[in-house]
C-alpha cells in the first residue's frame, strides 16, 4: 500500500510538472509575438480609452444642438404664523395671516438653441478630435508593432550570434585539444599550447556578454506584450528565412497612409475650425424657452383651492457688441496656431521622407551583401577544414588556424547582421509608409 501511495504521488508531481512546464512555456513565430503584443500591450489599452473618451466628447459637443429639459420642485413646512396688521377707520387693527402651513411649487423649462453659429464648427472640431484619437491610436500601434517587430528580431539575431560563438569556441577548444594531442607527441612546443588555451579563453567572455543579452532581450519582449516574466517563450522564426528577396524603390507618394501625416492633417483642419469659431463670436444667438411653473398653498394640504398656473414661451435673442479686443486676439492667435500646424505637417513629412529613403538604401545594401557574405562563408569553412587537417600534421601554427577560425566566424557575424538589417529596415520601411506589419 506504501508502495502504490508513493506511486500515486510521482504521477501527481508529473503531471503537476508537465502543467507548470506547458503553462509557462510557449513557442511563438512573429505573428502570434504581434498579436499578443496587440491584445495585451498596456500602452495601446490605454490609447483605447483614449478614443473611446473622444467619442464621449463629440457627443457633448452634439448636445448642444438638442433641448435642455429640466425639472425643479420643492415642499415646504413653516412652522410660525406671519401676519399683516391693517389700521381700520374706526382706530381698531385687523389681522391678515400671510403665510399658509404648506407650500409647494414644481417648474419644468425647456431650452432649445435656434441659431448659434459656433455650435456647428464646435461639433466638427470635436469630430476632428474624435478621428483624430483614432489615428494616433492607429500611430501607437504601428509604433510598437514596428518596436515589437525590431525586438523579436534582434533577439533572433542574437540568439543566432550565440551559436556562431559557440561554435568559435569549440572550434578553439578544438584546437586546443589537437595542440595539446600533438605536444604529447612531442612535435609542438610548450608556448603553442599555451597560445591555444589563451585563445580559448578568449572566447568565452563575448560568449557570455552573448547570452546575457539574449536574456535582456527577451526580458523586454516580456514586457512590451505584458507577459509574465516567469513564462518561458521560444522564438521559431528563422532570421536567414525570409521572403524580401526584392530592391525596393520608394517615393514621397508612399506616404499618403502615414498616420502621424494624417493626424497633422487632421490639426490644420482643426486650427482652420479654430479660426472660422472665433470668427462666429460676433454672429447673433436666437434661443426657445417653453416653460410651466406651479405654485400652491395650503393648511391642511388641501393644495386645490390656492394655488397658481403658468405656461410661457420665451424667445430670446442675444449678440455681442464689444469684447475689448478679446476676440480679436483669439483670432490672431488661432491664425498663428494655423500656420504653426502647417509648419509642422511640411517639417514632418520631410523628415519622414529623409528617413524613408535611408531605409530604402539600407535595405537594398543588405541584400547585396548578403550574397557576397555567403560567399565569402563558404571560402572560409573550405579554409576551415584544410587548416584542420593541417594542424593535425603540425604544418598550421595555432596562429593561422586562430586567424582562420576568426575570419569564418567574422564572415558568420556580417551575414547575421546583414540580415538583420534587412529586416529592420523593411520594419523601418513599414513602419514610415504606415502599411500593415
Amino acid at each position: 500500500m506504501k508502495y502504490n501511495f508513493r506511486s500515486f504521488t510521482g504521477i501527481l508531481s508529473c503531471i503537476v510538472f508537465l502543467i507548470h512546464t506547458l503553462s509557462y512555456s510557449q513557442e511563438m513565430d512573429l505573428k502570434t509575438y504581434i498579436d499578443m503584443v496587440k491584445k495585451n500591450n498596456i500602452d495601446l489599452k490605454q490609447s483605447e480609452r483614449q478614443v473611446l473618451i473622444s467619442k464621449e466628447e463629440t457627443k457633448i459637443a452634439k448636445s448642444a444642438l438638442l433641448p435642455d429639459v429640466r425639472l425643479n420642485g420643492f415642499y415646504q413646512r413653516d412652522f410660525n404664523r406671519n401676519f399683516l396688521f391693517i389700521n381700520d377707520f374706526d382706530g381698531s387693527i385687523t389681522r391678515l395671516r400671510t403665510n399658509f402651513n404648506n407650500s409647494v411649487n414644481a417648474n419644468a423649462a425647456l431650452n432649445q438653441t435656434i441659431f448659434d453659429a459656433a455650435v456647428f464648427p464646435a461639433v466638427r472640431i470635436a469630430r476632428l478630435a474624435e478621428e483624430i484619437s483614432v489615428l494616433n491610436n492607429a500611430y501607437l500601434s504601428n509604433e510598437l508593432v514596428a518596436q515589437a517587430s525590431s525586438l523579436y528580431w534582434q533577439a533572433l539575431f542574437t540568439k543566432a550570434s550565440v551559436a556562431v560563438l559557440a561554435e568559435n569556441s569549440n572550434l578553439a577548444k578544438d584546437q586546443l585539444a589537437q595542440i595539446r594531442k600533438l605536444h604529447s607527441k612531442g612535435t609542438v612546443s610548450d608556448l603553442q599550447v599555451q597560445q591555444a588555451e589563451i585563445f580559448y579563453k578568449k572566447t568565452l567572455p563575448s560568449l557570455e556578454n552573448a547570452k546575457n543579452q539574449l536574456g535582456k532581450l527577451m526580458n523586454e519582449l516580456k514586457v512590451l506584450a505584458n507577459i509574465s516574466m516567469k513564462e518561458d517563450i521560444m522564438l521559431t522564426d528563422d532570421l536567414e528565412t525570409l521572403g524580401l528577396n526584392n530592391p525596393i524603390y520608394t517615393n514621397e507618394a508612399n506616404l499618403e497612409e502615414q498616420p502621424q501625416l494624417k493626424t497633422l492633417k487632421k490639426e490644420v483642419e482643426i486650427a482652420d475650425r479654430q479660426i472660422n469659431l472665433k470668427r462666429k463670436f460676433w454672429y447673433p444667438k436666437l434661443n426657445l424657452t417653453a416653460g410651466y411653473n406651479f405654485d400652491a398653498q395650503a393648511n391642511n394640504f388641501n393644495f386645490s383651492d390656492n394655488e397658481n398656473n403658468l405656461f410661457f414661451f420665451q424667445l430670446g435673442v442675444s449678440m455681442p457688441i464689444l469684447s475689448g479686443g478679446s476676440n480679436k486676439a483669439k483670432i490672431a492667435k488661432a491664425t498663428l496656431e494655423r500656420e504653426t500646424a502647417e509648419l509642422n505637417l511640411t517639417k514632418t513629412k520631410r523628415d519622414l521622407f529623409n528617413q524613408l529613403k535611408t531605409a530604402e538604401n539600407t535595405y537594398n545594401n543588405a541584400m547585396a551583401n548578403i550574397e557576397t557574405y555567403r560567399e565569402t562563408i563558404l571560402l572560409n569553412e573550405n579554409e576551415i577544414e584544410i587548416f584542420k587537417k593541417q594542424l593535425s600534421l603540425g604544418v598550421v601554427t595555432t596562429i593561422e588556424f586562430k586567424e582562420s577560425r576568426l575570419r569564418l566566424t567574422q564572415s558568420r557575424l556580417e551575414l547575421l547582421n546583414a540580415y538583420l538589417d534587412l529586416h529592420l529596415a523593411h520594419l523601418q520601411i513599414l513602419r514610415i509608409t504606415g502599411q500593415k506589419n
